[in-house]
């Protein structure tokens, strides 16, 4: 998912005094209640009042509220798909070619759209090993969502990569 790293990274946290710093991770913010959660550790959560923090850090965390409940609220899923072979066929070999590729889940777990949801994906397949063990090739792409609405799922296809596979005759030898 295509979400800023700083929304999922670790950083130095300051006080509004300037005099304590901690590193932690930003997990949650709730502007209603005008409270943040950081994971301090890997598995200590923190609750506090966003004006505990520094002027650099509220601006942090408003930047990254959508992102962080985003993160927070959005399930993905792979599933790949295959699409029927062609063959073709000469004298001396045969090309078989199947388009394949994923089906991106994504499930909004939360009580809200969340807009502009943009994936970047990237496929690693194998190419030419028809004789030895071949190169490691990338196909790269994104799907973009206009909307993801509340409690739903939208599956999205993945370009296809076409899986290519030769076979030859076996020659005779005297």
């Amino acid at each position: 998912m295509g979400l800023p790293a700083s929304a999922v990274e670790q950083r130095t946290f300051t006080s509004s005094d300037g005099s304590k710093t901690f590193e932690a991770t930003l997990t949650g913010y709730d502007a209603k209640k005008g409270t943040v959660t950081v994971r301090k550790s890997r598995t200590k959560l923190l609750t506090f009042q966003l004006s505990r923090l520094s002027a650099k850090d509220i601006a942090y965390v408003k930047e990254n509220a959508n992102a962080v409940a985003a993160s927070n609220a959005i399930r993905v899923d792979f599933d790949l798909w295959q699409e029927k072979p062609t063959t073709t066929r000469s004298d001396t070999e045969r090309t078989k070619t199947t388009p394949a590729g994923y089906t991106v889940e994504l499930r909004n777990w939360s009580k809200q759209n969340v807009k502009n949801v943009k994936v970047r994906y990237t496929i690693f397949h194998r190419k030419d090993a028809e004789n030895g063990a071949g190169s490691i090739a990338q196909t790269k792409g994104t799907l973009n969502i206009a909307t993801l609405y509340a409690s739903s799922t939208d599956p999205q296809r993945t370009a296809p990569v076409n899986l290519v596979r030769y076979s030859r005759q076996k020659s005779g030898g005297g």
